[in-house]
C-alpha cells in the first residue's frame, strides 16, 4: 500500500496580492480607456442626433402656427430644448444658443424684420443637423 500524504494547504502570499491588484488595475484602466474612446463619443453622437430630431419636430410644429408670435414661441422652445440635449461647447450647441439668444431681440415691433435673421440662425442649426443625421440639406446654408 502506498501512503497518501495530505496536500499542503495553499497560503496566500504577497506575490499573489500584488498580482491580483495589478490585474484589477489593468482592467480598470482598460475599462476607462474603452469608455472614453468608444462609448462616450457614441453616446454624445446619439444625444446630438436626438437634439436634432427634436428640433426638427419643433420646427415643423412652428410652421403650422397661424401667427408669427406662436411661430417664434415654438421655434425658440425647440432651440432651448436643443441646448439642453446637445453637448456643451460643440458646434450644434453653439448654433442652438445663437438661435435662442435672438428671442431677446424679437418684439411685437420687430417680429417681421427679424424673420431673416432668425431664418439664418435656423439654417445654421439645420446645416449642422444635416451632417449629424446624414441627410441632404435642401436650402443653401448661410455663409456666416
Amino acid at each position: 500500500m502506498t501512503s497518501k500524504q495530505p496536500k499542503k494547504k495553499y497560503k496566500w502570499g504577497w506575490a499573489d496580492s500584488i498580482i491580483a491588484v495589478s490585474v484589477i488595475g489593468v482592467l480598470l484602466v482598460g475599462g476607462t480607456v474603452y469608455l472614453g474612446t468608444v462609448e462616450k463619443p457614441a453616446q454624445e453622437l446619439r444625444d446630438e442626433k436626438l437634439a436634432c430630431e427634436n428640433f426638427n419636430t419643433a420646427l415643423q410644429d412652428a410652421y403650422t402656427k397661424d401667427n408669427i408670435t406662436d411661430f417664434y414661441y415654438t421655434l425658440f422652445r425647440g432651440a432651448y430644448k436643443g441646448i439642453d440635449e446637445s453637448i456643451e461647447g460643440k458646434e450644434l450647441s453653439d448654433g442652438f444658443i445663437a438661435l435662442a439668444q435672438l428671442e431677446t431681440y424679437v418684439s411685437k415691433e420687430s417680429e417681421e424684420t427679424m424673420l431673416e435673421t432668425v431664418g439664418d440662425a435656423t439654417s445654421m442649426v439645420q446645416a449642422t443637423c444635416s451632417q449629424l443625421l446624414d441627410v441632404q440639406f435642401s436650402t443653401p446654408a448661410p455663409t456666416n
